[in-house]
């Protein structure tokens, strides 16, 4: 019986053990706030006319959501309606709504809202109150090189 008995608290203390392996630290999970560190941090190219695949991003207060997606660009500004990718590959028509706070008297973005700068669009309220972004990715600005440190003077002055 006794053995019986330290075999299961053998077994028990094992499974304790087996289960405390360290794991990977966590993902932030907040794609929205990681895209917008990315942009600020290294800047963006100019967007160049045409269709072009972005980084749409939802977020509230409590989450954020991150999507692939394209959009038709003239001029540095939004010209075309914003698709969204499905799990296919294929594209359908983004089924959200802007606020219409936000839209002209044809029920359409308002042309100040269109610009790109610096690789993002202008954050706008969505009619179910997300917010809305988009990240011109393919846009981004090369990660700049670091300055080289200057070694100690006796590594370089000899007398």
């Amino acid at each position: 019986m006794k053995s019986i008995f330290a075999i299961l608290i053998s077994l028990c203390s094992l499974g304790l053990f087996a289960q405390s392996k360290p794991t990977k630290p966590a993902a932030s999970g907040d794609c929205f706030k990681e895209w917008y560190t990315l942009f600020k941090e290294r800047g963006a190219n100019a967007v160049p006319d045409g269709t072009q695949d972005v980084i749409i991003t939802l977020r509230s207060p409590d989450y954020s959501q991150c999507f692939m997606g394209k959009v038709d660009v003239s001029g540095g500004k939004l010209t075309g309606r914003l698709q969204v990718q499905k799990m296919d590959g294929s594209y359908d028509e983004f089924d959200k709504k802007v606020s219409s706070a936000y839209q002209n008297s044809e029920g359409v973005l308002k042309e100040e809202l269109r610009d790109i700068s610096n690789g993002m669009s202008a954050s706008v309220t969505l009619t179910d109150g997300e917010i809305i972004r988009l990240f011109f990715y393919k846009s981004l600005a090369d990660k700049p090189k670091a300055n080289k440190k200057a070694p100690p003077p006796a590594a370089l002055v000899k007398n």
